[in-house]
Formats: C-alpha cells, structure tokens, sequence
C-alpha cells in the first residue's frame, strides 16, 4: 500500500472512531468494528452533501460545528433499518394473548390498551401495531380503545414518523388484510406516496425520547405493552441492563416487553421471565391454567371468533406454484428457515397443480402461485378453481402489483395477498415479508373475504391507449384458444388500435368464428381475404395467416405494432412474426426468450397480453 493511501485510510479510521464516539455519548448507542463500514460509508454520504471530499476536512468542520452536527450524525447512525411488521412472530403471540389482556384491563377499570414503540425510527412499527389493533381488536371487544406512543432519540425520524406518511414500495410489505383503507394516495408530485388516514393515525403520537434518560421525564406513565426491539445490540450490557429495569417500571404487572428476536434479556438478573419468543414480563405474573382460559372464552362470543383462527400447525404445510425451478428451488430455501414451513409439493402450472392439489386434499394449508406461466397462468387459475375450500392462495409474481391487471384479478377472484416476486439474488432476503404473508393469509382465512385494500385500487392502472389511429395489433390465435382471446378483449379499456386476428389452417370456419366472437365482445367484428388500405382503428378483423399477413405488414409496418401468440404457432409464422419490428420488443418487455424454438410453442402467459398490449402501444 503507499503511503498516501495509507495516510488516507488512516485519516477516515480516525473520522470513524470520532464520529462513534459522539454518537455513542449522546445516544448510548456503541458503534464498533462490525457497524464501521456503516459509519463510514454514511458519513462519506454525509460529506457529499457538505461538498468535502477529504475525512480531515470533515474533521474540522465537526470540531468548528460541534452542537448542530453532533445532532446531525445522531440521526445519520441511530435510524436503522426498518419495515412495516417486521418479526411477525411478535405479533402473533400479541394476537393470541389480546383476549386476555382485553380482560385484566377491564378488571382494573380501564378501556384503552397503551402500548409504546420504544425506537420506532420513522415509524413504520408504530402504524403495523395500529393497523394490526385495528383488525383484531373489535373482535374481540368492541368498546376498548388503544393509544400508541412512538418514540425515538432523532427528532427528524419523530418528524416523518408524525407525518405519515411512506413511498408506495414501502407499505406493500404489510399484509393486505391490514392494509385496509387506511391509506391514502397522493396527488400530483406526490403520487407515488401514501398516507396514514385518521382511522390510524388519531391512535398514536410521537415524542423524542433518549434511552438512556426516557425516565427522568416520563414520571409515571404506565403500558400495558412495549416494543424495543433491535436496538439494544447498540448498548452496552449494563446499559440495557439499566434501560429494560426502567422499562419495567413503566410497565404494568400483567404487561409485555417485546425485544429484538436476537435480542435475549433473560441474563440479565431482573425480574422477568420469558413469555415467548423475546417476550418478557413481570415475574409476579400469575400463570392461568389453560383449562380456566378456555372456559372463560367460551363465555365470550368475540374471544372465540379470533381464538378460532388463532392456531397455526407447528408446521405450515406450503404447495408452490411457479414454471420457473430456479423460483421453486429458492422458494423452498425461503421455507426451509427454522421449522415452522414444509414445502409438501409443487407444479409448474395451473392445470398441473389442480392434480397435485387434488390428491393432496386436506394435505396443504397454503399456496403461492405465479402468474405467468404455460398451459394455464394463475389468473385462469384463481378464476376457475378458487373456492371457498381451497387453501389460501399468496401470488407471487412477476407482475407489478399496481400495473397489472392480472395482479388485481388475482385478488379478486380470491387470493389472500400479493408479492411482487424480487430478482433471483435477494429473494432470499425478502423471504420474512413471503413468510408473514403465508401466515396471515392462514391465520385470517375465515375472518376476511375481501383482500384487495382501498390504496391498491387508487393504484390500479387503466391503461388508456393514445391516437389508437397509428398504432396496430396484431393477434395470433386458434380456434382451441377462443376463450381466451375473448377474456383479453373483456380486458381492455378506451379507444383501441385496429386488431387483426390471424389463424392458421383455419379459413374454412372464420365466418363462425366471427359469429361467434360477434355476440361475445363490444367491438365490431369482420372477416377479410385481402387488405388494400389500413384497417380502421377500434375494429377486429379476422384473417387466414397466410393471405394476409404479408399485406397487413405493408400496410402497417410504419405503426407502433404489438404481436401476440396465443396458444401455438409455427415455425415459419414464428420467423415472420420476429421480422416485424416491434414485435420482438413486446415479447422482450415481458420477459420471454424470442428464440424461434419458444415464440413457437405457448410461452407467452396469455394473462399478460391484456396489460403488456395496451401498456406497450400506450407508450408515445
């Protein structure tokens, strides 16, 4: 190494360990060798913005600005990582005990449960648990009130997390049960942002509040739940040793502490115990024997509603769907973490699993399911087979949850929830949002029958195709694929391109099919032997592929043209159909090879033709 960079290493080594220091006596948080890469990299990040290009530059100004930029680097190192709810488990052990602690606080003459986020960042956790109480709550009694604080040491993360208000990607993680309609889109700059209506928000509010001194001002307020999870590996031990004491006094004797799930308090020699998974209270918390719980739910219509639904198999028996093994392969690494999921078969497409699901009745609990697939996509499938007996059903796919009309018809005709499927390289790390969804979709299966949330319908895209007059779409089809092509007409909105469906071998019977196709969709209909001008825009016109394809090019090859293949086509329909320009960029834009060998079999889902046609040609 030479010198300068030796210097220059040195100069960020010495950058880091002053900005660790300041950090970590303001917030207590400890920053050492594992975050260190963290530190430097938000602090070159932080330079940037200061235009300073050198750590000994940074140095000074730190030293010439101590009071405002020790606030500033609190912020830029204690907001960590974060998502809406995040380590579900802890949800689900609070659901299974609400019944009971509905009831001890009313045995104390209260009627809201107060709950605090300890180091709730920009609040993401705060909102989870209101949404969460919410849905679950008035299930189980419907005049009991709850109040969420939301505290954290960065007055700026208090900020947002007051505001509400999160990009669109962010809340899709949260399941679409408690989504709800509890968020609101956006307008003009805006749009791509959500926030957090009355029927969550009125329930919480957000102070700034340091760990280390959160009791000298607190006095004595007490909860009945908190919520500090992943933040005390920041801490010193007689640090979180002297937070979770402090804690304990602000909690009620019947109260839960909810820690990090890596985060275990148990060496700690208080006065808790461990009541689940990082799940702690009082020691004095009497154990109710089981018997007395049940009888006592019985007596309570709204307790057994939400304890019918409360038991999960100690392992959840998964049935995945999907045409791609690479997907299948990861998907079962997702489900093989710990021991609560068992991948108990697949199939690579609708038709398929219909078999497999058949012979595997009362043998599944679960199923993902793709939508683009051969033979019969998961929209085909969902809308055909889906029944009130059939195992919850999470999509995951490809598909754009707001773009994609498939993604919407999915929720519609039953599915619990909806994925958008990551790239290959970190599905893996989105396997805890897969994991919850799966979950909730087992918990909640006979408490909601209405799974698309009023934010996901403001973002359902009707794709309106402009000056359909100079563009074309071409439709290649058979007679065994009419139902189909109609469901794709049905699908389409506003003014369309002229269409032009061509068969092949088949122009003995397309005055039927004319017939036929007449009576079923609302644009007007005919048969053509040759072409002579271009077609008229918002007509379909039927055709033998070999008389008319070649003219319909010429007369259309200067239009933005998409060309579709329904079912099957030949080779040599297959090499003229690449030949078209356009063509080729269409079958690219949804993602399928445009080798010869596969344009010439059913590749292409057909429940993408409806969006990716029109999205296509309504691109100017």
């Amino acid at each position: 190494m030479g010198v300068a960079n030796k210097l220059v290493e040195d100069s960020y080594d010495l950058l880091v360990e002053k900005v660790s220091s300041i950090v970590a006596r303001i917030s207590g948080n400890v920053l050492g060798e594992k975050q260190a890469l963290m530190v430097q990299t938000r602090i070159k990040k932080r330079m940037s913005e200061l235009g300073l290009t050198k750590a000994d530059q940074y140095i000074r100004y730190i030293d010439s600005n101590r009071e405002k930029e020790s606030g500033v680097l609190v912020s830029l190192l204690t907001t960590h990582h974060t998502f809406f709810f995040r380590e579900f488990t802890h949800f689900e052990h609070l659901k299974a005990h609400l019944p009971e602690l509905v009831k001890k606080i009313r045995a104390r003459g209260e009627s809201t449960i107060k709950i605090w986020s300890a180091a709730c960042s920009r609040g993401q956790e705060v909102y989870s648990l209101s949404m969460f109480l919410d849905f679950y709550l008035p299930k189980i009694d419907s005049t009991m009130k709850y109040k969420i604080m939301g505290s954290d040491i960065d007055p700026e993360s208090v900020r947002i997390a007051a505001n509400g208000v999160y990009h669109r990607r962010e809340i899709k993680s949260a399941p679409m049960n408690y989504l709800a309609n509890h968020w609101a889109r956006g307008t003009g700059d805006i749009s791509d942002y959500v926030k957090a209506k009355k029927s969550i928000s009125e329930h919480c509010e957000f102070k700034v509040y340091n760990l280390l001194t959160f009791h000298k001002e607190m006095r004595n307020e007490k909860f009945d739940i908190i919520f500090c999870r992943n933040v005390f590996i920041y801490f010193k031990t007689e640090q979180i040793h002297e937070i979770t004491k402090n804690f304990l006094n602000h909690l009620h004797s019947d109260g839960y502490l909810y820690s990090g799930i890596s985060e275990s308090l148990s060496a700690l020699k208080l006065d808790i115990k461990n009541c689940g998974p990082s799940v702690y209270c009082h020691k004095v918390l009497e154990e109710v024997a089981p018997e007395v719980l049940i009888s006592e739910k019985r007596t309570s219509p709204a307790a057994s509603i939400i304890e019918t639904v409360t038991s999960v198999p100690e392992r959840l028996r998964v049935f995945c769907i999907d045409d791609s093994s690479s997907i299948l392969t990861l998907l079962k690494k997702v489900f093989a973490e710990g021991d609560q999921y068992e991948v108990v078969g697949t199939a690579s497409n609708g038709i398929e699993a219909r078999d497999k699901l058949s012979e595997l009745k009362g043998k599944v609990d679960v199923v993902t399911l793709d939508i683009h697939m051969p033979e019969m996509d998961g929209v085909t499938y969902l809308e055909t087979y889906y029944e009130s007996s059939h195992p919850p059903v999470v999509v995951i796919s490809s598909a754009s949850r707001d773009d994609s009309d498939a993604a919407m018809r999915c929720l519609r005709a039953g599915a619990s929830d909806f994925i958008e499927k990551p790239a290959l390289n970190n599905l893996l790390e989105r396997g805890e949002e897969i994991r919850t969804k799966l979950r909730v979709s087992y918990i909640d299966k006979s408490l909601t029958k209405q799974h698309v949330s009023s934010v996901d319908k403001e973002f359902e895209k009707e794709i309106l195709i402009h000056d359909p007059e100079t563009k074309f779409r071409v439709l290649v089809s058979s007679f065994s694929d009419q139902k189909k092509v109609i469901k794709f007409f049905h699908e389409l909105h506003g003014p369309q391109p002229a269409t032009l469906m061509l068969f092949e071998g088949q122009d003995n019977i397309l005055e039927a099919l004319k017939e036929e196709m007449s009576d079923k969709i609302k644009y007007p209909v005919e048969v053509v032997d040759s072409i002579s001008d271009k077609f008229e825009p918002g007509k379909v016109y039927i055709a033998d592929f070999k008389k008319v394809f070649e003219q319909a090019h010429k007369h259309h090859h200067d239009a933005k043209t998409s060309v579709m293949i329904f079912g099957q086509c030949s080779k040599h329909s297959g090499e003229k159909i690449l030949n078209w320009g356009n063509a080729q960029l269409l079958l690219e834009d949804i993602g399928v090879n445009t080798s010869l060998s596969e344009v010439a079999t059913d590749v292409v889902p057909v429940t993408s033709f409806a969006y990716m046609s029109s999205e296509y040609l309504s691109r100017k």
